[in-house]
């Protein structure tokens, strides 16, 4: 399956300028060209699952800072943006309603997506789970 969501190439070129790497260097290690690399950093070519796989292990970040649709998500993942101290509004309020309303949303999300996203999405929400398991022990 090829992956296509909005800000996923923004997100590739973040994260590929985080390790200092260059296209040509990313592309060398992944099989691919570096013109492929580029494409995908501008959103021009859909990134196939199993290169985003070995991109997920190069750039040294779980797939859902990729795939995370909303901004905040990733301010999660690498601190607060405006360094206010805040991580998000979004993750204020889910600790405030107990994650119900919260879990109701993303399920809903989840029910209306595309089919073709469906092993995509459960791929995600799995990773997520691991995540939460691991920070609990």
């Amino acid at each position: 399956m090829r992956i296509s969501i909005p800000g996923l190439g923004g997100r590739l070129r973040r994260a590929r300028n985080g390790t200092g790497l260059s296209q040509e260097k990313v592309a060398e290690r992944i099989g691919v060209s570096w013109m492929t690399v580029h494409r995908w950093e501008r959103s021009q070519r859909a990134v196939p699952d199993h290169l985003l796989d070995k991109l997920c292990e190069l750039y040294d970040k779980p797939i859902r800072w990729f795939l995370t649709l909303e901004e905040g998500d990733l301010e999660q993942e690498n601190g607060p943006a405006d360094g206010s101290g805040k991580v998000s509004e979004a993750s204020g309020a889910y600790g405030r309603r107990g994650g119900t309303d919260a879990a109701s949303r993303v399920y809903r999300k989840i029910a209306d997506a595309p089919a073709g996203y469906l092993p995509l999405l459960e791929k995600v929400v799995e990773d997520i789970l691991d995540g939460l398991r691991t920070s609990k022990r």
